[in-house]
């Protein structure tokens, strides 16, 4: 916060019940229902949709006045019922929003209750399983929101078979459990990586269909696509678990590890060289296997592109903000490109950030000394914007309003951007990925500073008089 409020203006995070939907959606024939007021559920439908401009249907059990006072036990039963008549899920996740929170509801006694009434088991192969998961936005963010609802996931389908669990089946898979923040399309080139690797894996949570799906004639009413339930209940029994994101903690992997003894490795979200440099090598130290041409081809290309473009990006002031794990490594390839980013910020609070971000910086430019915040509001950016007088902003839409102000140009990247289409179709994980942002934020600088003039270069003399005569 600014030293002249007492309150957040504008944050830099989204609700906890927005990660929540994040990570179901990217689940099977998988609703999602808000334990809450109906705007909570409104604001959450309204926010994903103008991002991967996709319909997004959210169930709420529509907490009143009446039900403040006297608690929303049979909101969300009904609620529960209406989803189950209506969309005839395999998977309802249920969230909790600060009103629900607040007023102190049990929603796993009111969820055993109401299966109890309506005959529902907990087996995922023949009944509706119901997931509950606790997220009110007072707590903390988006982040912590898909972080909790995805542990929530595999913990029950991994426990469904009771005494099953002690029993070891191995099934030869890797277990992939990303952050938030990929894109369709970067899981779409993560399941390529992983085919061309691994051969057999689990990715969770896919969000390649469900939130970036082709026009049909006839609209589901649950977006197809998203993880297999079967495999979600066969995590237990992969060789290991991949996590990507090092920031925030993943708990689901963690859980794996735990509970099961699985082999859990965590490496960076993999954008620029650096980092998809280490994810392809961890890949190569779990399973065995080399490095496939294809991609060893795309990283030569990544780095000629980057030859070609160091003399309009070295020494170039950025601003970077988003969730902590994609500024990780956006900052780190910021700095391998040769910028100067003289901002990294974050709106989650992270014990770690700031200490991973100076690693970073002594490793790759140890002369630098940014100015490094978590936890903040867009009032705060805006502060540490007009004291650091960066020439360009990286980060989500919601920093449009510092960018024009000021007359910064704005690299979008990350959740939410929805003042512009296509962000459902951006890829910036992987070499292709890198390359695609390094070409749109030279072409931004370019653009914004309009420096570029074609090479032109004086004949040498030794040309002078020189004729070329065409030999009939």
């Amino acid at each position: 916060m600014t030293k002249r409020s007492y309150a957040t203006v504008n944050p830099c995070i989204m609700c906890q019940p927005m990660g929540s939907a994040l990570a179901f959606k990217g689940i099977e024939n998988t609703m999602v229902l808000y334990h809450g007021s109906q705007g909570c559920s409104t604001y959450m439908r309204l926010q994903l949709a103008h991002h991967f401009r996709e319909p997004v249907d959210i169930a709420s059990s529509s907490l009143s006045e009446k039900g403040a006072v006297y608690g929303g036990r049979e909101n969300l039963k009904k609620g529960l019922r209406n989803v189950i008549n209506r969309y005839n899920p395999k998977v309802i996740g249920v969230a909790t929003t600060c009103l629900a929170e607040t007023i102190g509801d049990d929603v796993p006694a009111i969820i055993r209750e109401f299966k109890e009434e309506e005959g529902i088991g907990n087996d995922p192969e023949k009944d509706i399983i119901i997931i509950p998961v606790s997220t009110p936005s007072y707590g903390e963010s988006h982040v912590s929101g898909y972080i909790k609802a995805l542990e929530a996931v595999v913990r029950r389908f991994a426990e469904s078979h009771g005494e099953e669990r002690a029993v070891k089946n191995p099934n030869g898979k890797l277990n992939l459990i990303p952050v938030e923040s990929l894109s369709p399309p970067d899981v779409r080139e993560l399941k390529e990586i992983l085919e061309a690797t691994a051969g057999n894996y689990i990715f969770l949570p896919d969000i390649s269909e469900t939130f970036d799906a082709p026009l049909s004639d006839n609209l589901p009413k649950i977006a197809q696509g998203g993880t297999p339930l079967s495999e979600i209940a066969d995590m237990p029994n992969s060789r290991a678990s991949f996590g990507l994101g090092i920031v925030s903690k993943n708990l689901a992997l963690e859980y794996l590890k735990e509970s099961y003894g699985m082999p859990g490795y965590s490496v960076p979200i993999p954008i620029g060289l650096s980092k998809t440099d280490t994810f392809f090598m961890e890949l190569v130290n779990i399973l065995g296997c080399p490095i496939p041409e294809k991609y060893q081809k795309e990283r030569g290309r990544l780095l000629d592109a980057m030859v070609d473009v160091h003399k309009y990006l070295y020494g170039v002031k950025a601003a970077v903000y988003g969730d902590p794990d994609m500024v990780f490594s956006l900052t780190t390839f910021m700095l391998e490109l040769g910028m100067d980013p003289v901002l990294v910020a974050t709106g989650s609070k992270s014990r770690d950030f700031g200490m991973m971000i100076g690693q970073i910086f002594g490793e790759i430019r140890p002369e630098l000394a940014p100015v490094v915040l978590d936890g903040i509001d867009f009032d705060s950016l805006n502060d540490a914007v007009s004291n650091c007088s960066p020439e360009i902003l990286i980060g989500n839409s919601n920093g449009r309003y510092i960018a024009k102000a000021r007359g910064i140009p704005l690299v979008r990247v990350g959740l939410p951007i929805h003042d512009r289409v296509g962000a459902q179709r951006i890829l910036t994980v992987g070499y292709r990925g890198a390359l695609e942002l390094l070409d749109r934020i030279t072409n931004t600088i370019l653009e914004a500073t309009d420096t570029f003039t074609a090479p032109v270069q004086a004949e040498p003399a030794a040309y002078d008089g020189l004729r070329f005569e065409r030999n009939v």
